[in-house]
C-alpha cells in the first residue's frame, strides 16, 4: 500500500514496501517521475526517486573492506554493488511521511536508516538519515525525471560542472579530478551552482542538497538523472576521499515554480 500526500498543486506518492521511494510526484496533475521499465535492469534501480543507503552510487566489484575483513556485497550486471541496500528494502511508517528501515548484512554493519518528506504547496524536502557504523557511508537520492510531461513539454536540464570526477575501467573511478566534458554523461561532478529542471513553459524544478557531489545521468531518451550524493562513487576504494564517508544525513530539496496560467495567482490575467 502507498502513502500519499497533497499540498496545493503538489502530490507524492510513496512505496514503504519498496525502498520507501517516490512512485509519483506531479505538479497540478502532470507526472515529473519517470517509473518506464528499462530492458534489462532491475526495477529498483530504474523505477521512481529512491534513497541509497549506506552507500551512493556504485561500489567496485562489490566488495567493501572493514576492520581488515573483506565484505562482499551483492552486484548487478556490470559486476559492480550499485546504490545501497535501501533501495530494495520495506520500511516501516513511523509518522505521516516519515519511514525507516533496519539494514545490515551483507554491509559490514547493522544500523537505522530513516526518511522524512516534507511537502508543501511548492516544495518537496526528502531527508535521509543513517545510524550506522562500520566502514562510513555515502548517501544520497537517486531521482529519475521525466524528459516528456503529458503536455508534450521537454526537460531542459541545467547542469554546470566545476570539476568532474574521472571515470576509468567498469565505470569506477580513478581518484582523479578532471575538466568536464561534453554530454552524454553517467559522470560524478561538484557543481558551480544547483541544478534545474525546465520543461517548457509549464514549470522548473530547482533541486538543491547539503551534499557537495552530484552524480548526473542523461543517456537514456525517457529520463534525466540528476543525484546528490554525500560522496562520489566508490569513494571507499580511496583513501583520499575517505573524508566524505562520514555522512549519518543528507537533505535533496525540490522547488517547483510553474510558468504561464498554472503559476498566476487566481484572478491575474496574463500580460498583453
Amino acid at each position: 500500500m502507498t502513502v500519499r500526500a497533497v499540498e496545493g498543486p503538489l502530490a507524492v506518492e510513496i512505496d514503504p514496501d519498496h525502498g520507501a521511494r517516490l512512485v509519483s510526484f506531479t505538479v497540478a496533475g502532470l507526472e515529473l517521475i519517470a517509473t518506464q521499465p528499462v530492458p534489462g535492469v532491475p526495477d529498483t534501480i530504474t523505477r521512481g526517486s529512491y534513497p541509497m543507503v549506506p552507500w551512493a552510487g556504485r561500489i567496485g566489484h562489490g566488495v567493501v573492506e572493514h576492520g581488515g575483513v573483506r565484505h562482499r556485497l551483492p552486484t548487478a550486471d556490470d559486476g559492480n554493488a550499485l546504490h545501497g541496500l535501501g533501495r530494495d528494502a520495506v520500511w516501516t511508517q513511523v509518522d505521516d511521511l516519515a519511514f525507516e528501515a533496519e539494514l545490515g548484512d551483507p554491509w559490514p554493519a547493522a544500523g537505522t536508516a530513516t526518511l522524512r518528506y516534507a511537502l508543501t504547496a511548492s516544495r518537496l524536502t526528502c531527508t535521509l538519515g543513517w545510524d550506522g557504523a562500520g566502514p562510513g557511508a555515502s548517501l544520497g537520492f537517486h531521482p529519475w525525471f521525466r524528459r516528456r510531461l503529458a503536455d508534450g513539454s521537454e526537460a531542459v536540464h541545467d547542469v554546470a560542472p566545476e570539476r568532474m570526477v574521472e571515470r576509468g575501467d567498469a565505470m569506477l573511478p580513478t581518484g582523479r579530478f578532471v575538466e568536464p566534458v561534453a554530454e552524454p554523461w553517467d559522470d560524478c561532478f561538484a557543481l558551480q551552482r544547483p541544478p534545474s529542471i525546465r520543461w517548457g513553459d509549464t514549470l522548473t524544478l530547482r533541486l538543491s542538497s547539503d551534499a557537495p557531489w552530484w552524480v548526473v545521468y542523461t543517456r537514456p531518451e525517457h529520463a534525466v538523472c540528476i543525484e546528490p550524493q554525500t560522496a562520489p562513487p566508490d569513494a571507499f576504494a580511496h583513501p583520499s576521499w575517505h573524508r566524505w564517508l562520514d555522512a549519518t544525513s543528507i537533505t535533496f530539496t525540490l522547488d517547483v515554480e510553474q510558468h504561464g496560467a498554472a503559476g498566476r495567482p487566481a484572478g491575474v490575467a496574463a500580460a498583453p
